[in-house]
């Protein structure tokens, strides 16, 4: 299976890459705008017209568009995808609009001890759940083609409890509409020869509601004197949960256009004690690889620096369009994502 990281402390990268190709994204959108356009010029000369897009767990894109019910032109786009030798076919478009049963969530089978991924099923145990996301940790080690899990115990409660409290921080009508599922807790984390911290899974633009933590890279973190890393790290990734609920995260050209500054060429290093006040309009080094890092950089400090992201929005107007902006999507998800949320954070 092909799978793409959003990743804390390394570059968006993908198996294989595909996540710095935007013009691969840019070609799903056009694929789906297309098809749209194509509905409704039949509909207009036929309103018996029906269509339906089926992906595979590839990410590839079949369409099917006839005048038989919707229920046999989703057989008929499914079939097309199955032929092609594919799997985990899907309908992702109903007639004009997104399949609303449609998600690739991972998967934890109890049975087996393993949480499936798509295709990739990691051996782990279940730990607990909380006001629905669930704690697993790897039982062994796991290597894909440039993904490593490596085994880790049942004995992280401290990860555990520093999460546990950052949860707290949502109201559970946010949470439910958020995606995130699960907490898979790794003794280390490998992806493409670098070792994050943290690091969540895309199917393309949509998550399986999995972020994944490196014990061993937390660890010397903490031993190094930065013992807000975990607090750091849980909301950085999980903005990359909840920007894949509300946006096609790799192309999303309303963010960008606010910029000012283009993005680095370079691949910048993360550093979760700082938040420029340099007038660029990006909250971190790090925040200037790329649109989906800066998003998860600004949600992250929102949360945990609150007042200094406020002091700052005040002399960088890039920075406080950013916020504005992810303010009112995450709003979009739950109403309870108001004045009050924010300023309880101040606190």
């Amino acid at each position: 299976m092909k799978i793409s990281f959003y990743i804390l402390l390394l570059v968006f990268c993908s198996f294989p890459s595909l996540s710095n190709n935007k013009a691969f994204y840019e070609g799903r959108a056009k694929f789906i705008k297309e098809y749209i356009t194509e509905l409704q010029a039949l509909r207009k000369k036929d309103p018996d017209y029906n269509g339906a897009i089926a992906e595979s767990l590839t990410g590839s894109f079949f369409q099917a568009l006839d005048k038989k019910s919707q229920d046999e032109v989703e057989a008929q786009a499914i079939n097309t995808c199955k032929k092609r030798n594919n799997k985990g076919c899907k309908i992702r478009f109903r007639g004009l609009a997104i399949n609303p049963e449609y998600n690739r969530f991972a998967v934890f089978d109890n049975s087996k001890g393993s949480l499936n991924v798509g295709l990739e099923d990691i051996p782990s145990n279940f730990m607990l759940s909380h006001k629905g996301i669930s704690f697993v940790f790897s039982t062994s080690d796991y290597q894909a083609k440039d993904f490593t899990c490596a085994k880790t115990t049942k004995d992280n409660d401290f990860i555990v409890d520093m999460i546990v409290s950052q949860i707290d921080l949502y109201p559970n009508s946010f949470l439910g509409k958020a995606g995130l599922k699960f907490v898979l807790i790794c003794g280390d984390i490998k992806a493409l020869g670098s070792s994050p911290e943290g690091l969540a899974p895309a199917h393309y633009d949509q998550s399986p509601g999995v972020f994944m933590l490196s014990v061993q890279k937390i660890k010397k973190q903490i031993d190094a004197g930065q013992p807000q890393i975990i607090k750091h790290i849980f909301h950085h990734e999980y903005y990359h949960v909840i920007d894949s609920t509300l946006t096609k995260a790799v192309v999303d050209d309303d963010w960008v256009k606010i910029n000012k500054n283009p993005y680095s060429s370079e691949n910048l290093k993360a550093n979760v004690n700082e938040v420029l006040s340099d007038g660029r309009g990006f909250v971190s080094h790090y925040a200037k690889n790329n649109e989906f890092e800066d998003k998860a950089e600004v949600f992250a400090y929102l949360i945990t620096k609150n007042k200094k992201m406020r002091d700052v929005m005040t002399k960088d107007v890039v920075i406080f369009r950013k916020a504005k902006l992810m303010i009112k999507r995450m709003k979009t998800l739950s109403n309870d994502i108001n004045g009050s949320f924010w300023t309880k954070l101040q606190k």
